[in-house]
């Protein structure tokens, strides 16, 4: 279904949906070494992505589908966390130990199962 759509639609919605993460993250974690690292992370890890996928058979179209689908669903699953982000970063900043701070564990598995069903939305409208 999506890969149906001009491949131009698709690169758009990869920028867009990294654009959005990268923004939204940066806005939880207001770090200016994040602000700068964390995009060029996400594309590099992306153009990876999308090299694996061709020499896996997968075509341009389905790889810019599921990195798009891992992005919207990594934002979604941090959306508990924010607070924590704030929390922790501002501890730090006043020199406090930030080791004892735990991700609760409803967060960690909200996180995955936002990721995984997001990449496996994903993955049924690329076919």
């Amino acid at each position: 279904m999506l890969t149906s759509l001009p491949i131009g639609w698709l690169w758009l919605l990869a920028a867009a949906s990294t654009a959005l993460s990268s923004y939204l993250l940066g806005s939880w974690i207001p770090l200016r070494k994040f602000r700068i690292a964390y995009p060029v992370i996400m594309v590099v890890c992306g153009g990876v992505l999308v090299v694996v996928c061709r020499l896996k058979g997968i075509d341009l179209t389905g790889a810019l589908v599921m990195y798009s689908c891992a992005h919207i669903g990594l934002t979604v699953g941090l959306l508990p966390q924010r607070k924590l982000f704030a929390e922790v970063l501002e501890r730090w900043r006043r020199g406090e130990a930030t080791d004892n701070i735990k991700v609760p564990r409803r967060h960690q598995v909200f996180l995955a199962v936002c990721v995984v069903a997001v990449l496996l939305a994903g993955f049924a409208l690329t076919r």
